[in-house]
């Protein structure tokens, strides 16, 4: 047996092989270990002056972190206001009269374009189906999903609403899209040859995988579920206490993306391809086990990670325990997602998500598989059942060989009888 996918609670799955590898061209793939000094992660403890500049920065361009520091007030700064924090400035021109009322999107419309049908020019379309009646599925933009009105819109220490959050979101996206190109794109082969991936490229992706565990509305529901208003709230207009109650996320992200892209750079990846197809979500990168951790990072640290690429590839980080069953692991490597245990990869990432699932228009699947179970309990929806827990086991692809492109597009025919 290739590969083993476990859901410990209430029942498992077991894996069937298949043979659509071919000989990897041009040669051998070189894996390598990244240290922590490759990890372009600025110092939480160093004033903005000493943090190292992000590489290919025009002058005057703000870094990304830096759209934060400007907004959001930070414990740990280190500022000329003698520790005040730092103020951020409203937006101008025609955001400035859409103060709180843009359309933020959730999970990135880049992203979702990966499981989308190109239709016509800058014309895509899913197909979604929400918690609330899975079996249903529609049609959909990306544009058209995961938008929330004023989501990532929040108040300085002065009451002046400020967007850096989104644009801090925006940035990312644009250094991230280069690395999923490379991933993506190559015209031979579903697991690129440029794997591992070069060091800018891997960084840009870390701190954009931090952006998506952070940015969601499940985890904004999971920080405000503990948590009422406070009863000396300031008496404000509507308009800004709505956007001022954004606060506390806003600021819980600024707090721990630098931390979590240094966590997840320095962990071994997994480049996989699944027979299954796939589907992603409105939470894209799944933290398996305990996507509701009070201590993100260290749940980050210490679980399984998997982010959907397409309807076929994925990026798995396995765990320090997974990493103990074969030395390969604890490395760049590449896997091959045979049979059920693609299934179950579905279910996992079905069982965190918080409003919908996406999938693309003719990768769909329901045609194989069904829910069937409890998914991952919302204490802020009143749910107290049992969570379901997983594990896996899968073999380490051998890097001499690929999978041809043709297989993240085509589906083999159908088995009959007799074969």
């Amino acid at each position: 047996m290739r590969g083993r996918c476990a859901r410990l609670w209430p029942h498992g799955w077991t894996a069937s092989p298949a043979s659509w590898s071919t000989p990897r061209s041009p040669a051998p793939l070189r894996i390598t270990a990244i240290s922590d000094a490759a990890c372009d992660v600025p110092s939480l403890t160093q004033p903005p002056s000493q943090r190292p500049r992000r590489s290919r920065r025009a002058p005057g361009q703000e870094s990304s972190t830096g759209a934060l520091r400007r907004a959001v007030y930070l414990p740990w700064s280190i500022t000329s206001r003698g520790g005040s924090g730092y103020v951020g400035r409203a937006s101008a021109g025609k955001k400035a009269a859409r103060t709180g009322r843009t359309r933020d999107h959730t999970v990135p419309q880049m992203y979702l374009r990966h499981f989308a049908e190109h239709q016509a020019r800058r014309q895509y379309e899913l197909r979604v189906r929400r918690l609330d009646n899975p079996d249903r599925a529609f049609p959909a933009a990306p544009s058209a999903i995961g938008a929330e009105r004023g989501f990532y819109w929040g108040t300085t220490l002065d009451g002046v609403p400020h967007h850096s959050c989104e644009e801090l979101f925006t940035s990312l996206e644009g250094n991230a899209e280069t690395a999923l190109k490379t991933i993506l794109d190559d015209k031979d082969w579903a697991l690129t040859p440029q794997w591992p991936l070069p060091p800018e490229q891997r960084s840009a992706l870390s701190w954009w995988m931090a952006a998506q565990i952070l940015r969601t509305t499940r985890q904004r529901k999971r920080l405000s579920h503990p948590q009422p208003p406070p009863e000396d709230a300031p008496d404000l207009p509507d308009d800004i206490a709505r956007i001022a109650a954004n606060n506390p996320h806003l600021r819980y992200i600024v707090e721990n993306i630098a931390v979590l892209a240094f966590v997840l750079h320095n962990r071994p990846w997994g480049l996989g391809f699944s027979d299954m197809c796939l589907l992603t979500s409105d939470v894209p990168v799944v933290i398996w086990n305990r996507p509701d951790a009070d201590d993100q990072v260290l749940a980050v640290a210490q679980s399984d990670i998997m982010l959907p690429l397409d309807p076929h590839r994925l990026l798995f980080l396995p765990s320090p325990a997974e990493q103990l069953t074969d030395p390969r692991k604890r490395t760049d490597h590449l896997l091959h997602i045979e049979g059920a245990v693609g299934m179950a990869l579905v279910e996992v990432a079905y069982d965190v998500a918080d409003q919908f699932v996406v999938h693309h228009p003719r990768h769909d699947p329901w045609l194989h598989w069904k829910p069937h179970s409890p998914r991952q309990p919302r204490p802020w929806a009143g749910e107290d059942h049992s969570a379901p827990q997983y594990a896996i086991q899968y073999t380490v692809f051998p890097p001499d060989r690929n999978i041809e492109r043709r297989w993240t597009i085509e589906h083999p025919p159908p088995r009959t009888a007799a074969s």
